[in-house]
């Protein structure tokens, strides 16, 4: 395992240096160069970057926000490798949030943003693995966010864009679990567009099953799932809206 001291990280070049630190690290981390359970030196790293330990600090506090890091007492700083546990908990979450808003915003689904999802597929086939691995995960980002915003709601955008950061995190899993290439991701993802260019009922399903991979002891987790979410989609489409109560009024 290659340690930190000998990848050459790229120099920060930005007028707020700890962004630049803390995308030089990033990149370092998802395109593998420096492997999960590897420590992460302090005082190393400022040296190699000619920045203060206080910057690199606060880069490993945005790299531990993102789920690319972890300290442990009297240990130090090590990338982190997300568990089976946490990656399932993260799918679940994503898988509920992106399939209700294709299920509530499905009308908006139009053939403009459909040639805007298959352009992000062509560019994402273009990703060289590991070399542009961020490249990859910014463009997955993209594509997921063009679904969630069908939904037409702000906080659901806001909540789902809080767990994007993690994203990296769990790429790194599903390439080390999975062997992942670039054909694979843009087959996966392919694949659920087709299921959503199907109907909402064969979105919903497609969204859930990108995420929450049907292999046995979680392919009834993926139902339930499923369940959950038809009935929160249920209920908010029988309660009436704000502006039915101002009319009554």
């Amino acid at each position: 395992m290659k340690a930190l001291e000998e990848t050459q990280l790229r120099r920060p070049s930005r007028l707020r240096i700890v962004d630049d630190v803390y995308q030089s690290l990033e990149e370092a981390i998802l395109t593998r160069q420096v492997q999960p359970g590897s420590r992460l030196v302090e005082t190393a790293i400022a040296e190699q970057l000619n920045v203060s330990r206080t910057t690199v600090r606060e880069a490993f506090l945005m790299l531990k926000r993102q789920g690319l890091v972890a300290s442990e007492p009297r240990r130090g700083t090590f990338v982190t490798r997300l568990s089976r546990a946490d990656a399932l908990d993260l799918g679940y979450t994503r898988a509920l949030l992106e399939a209700y808003a294709v299920t509530v915003g499905y009308e908006h689904l139009d053939d403009a943003l459909i040639n805007d999802l298959e352009q992000l597929l062509d560019e994402m086939s273009d990703c060289d693995l590991p070399t542009e691995f961020p490249r990859l995960v910014t463009i997955d980002l993209e594509f997921h966010a063009r679904l969630v915003r069908l939904a037409g709601m702000p906080r659901l955008f806001e909540l789902w864009s809080s767990l994007s950061g993690q994203i990296g995190a769990l790429y790194i899993r599903g390439v080390e679990e999975m062997h992942w290439q670039t054909d694979d991701l843009v087959a996966l993802h392919r694949k659920l567009l087709n299921a959503i260019r199907s109907g909402p009922d064969h979105g919903q399903l497609a969204i859930i099953q990108h995420y929450v991979r049907e292999d046995g002891s979680r392919s009834s987790a993926g139902i339930a799932a499923r369940d959950l979410l038809n009935v929160v989609t249920e209920r908010m489409a029988a309660e009436p809206s704000k502006s039915d109560d101002a009319a009554e009024q």
